[in-house]
């Protein structure tokens, strides 16, 4: 991925001292004036950086909608986000023209995200643990991909660790910037942002479970002729199946809002999930 930002030294972000609510809260007025109003679709190709969270105690649902990521932005303005929360519906704001890499020369500026590399902190190891905070790990992981710098990084770290080894911005920057990075991406937002139709997501799909049999009378028909659910489902407990066009869309829609399913006369259990990530 080109380094859209055109910046690459590791000081790129604001060494001043601050508190984090002020920090976001100013940051947000200038993604909001940064960011142009959305249309109607958009390419899930060429990510620059995408964020992941995967809950440790979960149900098997959420660990599904967990595939997808979080929040995506992506090389031709496309930016694809939801909140933490798994079954929360992802929302897109498209950027254009300069807005573009506007938004990269605030995050470089503010997180010196084409910076943030793997060996900036393992670099910064001895320093980020000596100054670590007590903190009590439950597991949760976070996962950031960022692509403007060559070879792209992979950061996986529980959100607890990243905060208590964020204290110090002088001693440990690179750490300090990725705990502050991590929770921009978590509560990107947009006051335009439009409800998000995708061009391909994965279907998961069972026999309804026993113990939602009183759901029974919910159900509604499976509206796509050309895909077989019991086709897809098979022999497995679950079966999987990635949908693309407007079989992606119409199934997508149906699905966020009813997973009982009728196809012939047998019933289903249906989750749907965009595929955000090429």
């Amino acid at each position: 991925m080109k380094n859209v930002s055109g910046r690459t030294g590791r000081t790129g972000r604001s060494g001043r001292s601050g508190t984090l609510n002020s920090l976001i809260p100013g940051f947000m007025i200038v993604l909001a004036a940064l960011l142009g109003a959305p249309t109607a679709h958009g390419s899930e190709d060429d990510p620059a950086i995408w964020r992941k969270m995967v809950r440790a105690s979960t149900t098997v649902h959420d660990v599904f909608l967990s595939r997808t990521p979080q929040i995506v932005i992506y090389g031709n303005g496309l930016v694809v986000f939801r909140d933490d929360d798994a079954q929360a519906l992802h929302r897109y704001v498209r950027l254009e023209g300069e807005e573009v890499p506007g938004l990269y020369l605030v995050m470089q500026t503010t997180f010196g995200v084409s910076s943030l590399t793997n060996e900036w902190l393992d670099n910064e190891l001895t320093y980020a643990r000596s100054i670590q905070e007590p903190y009590r790990d439950n597991n949760d992981k976070v996962t950031i991909w960022i692509g403007m710098h060559s070879p792209p990084s992979l950061h996986t770290y529980s959100p607890a660790l990243l905060k208590a080894r964020s204290v110090n911005d002088v001693i440990a920057p690179a750490w300090n910037a990725m705990y502050k990075f991590n929770l921009f991406l978590a509560g990107f937002t947009h006051p335009r942002a439009e409800p998000y139709v995708p061009d391909r997501v994965e279907i998961a799909v069972q026999h309804l479970p026993r113990y939602m049999a009183d759901q029974s009378g919910e159900a509604v028909d499976w509206p796509l002729d050309s895909i077989d659910l019991a086709e897809v489902k098979g022999k497995r407990p679950r079966g999987y199946r990635t949908l693309t066009g407007s079989s992606a869309r119409e199934a997508y829609g149906l699905l966020t809002g009813n997973q009982v399913i009728r196809s012939g006369d047998q019933l289903y259990l249906v989750w749907v999930r965009p595929v955000l990530l090429p």
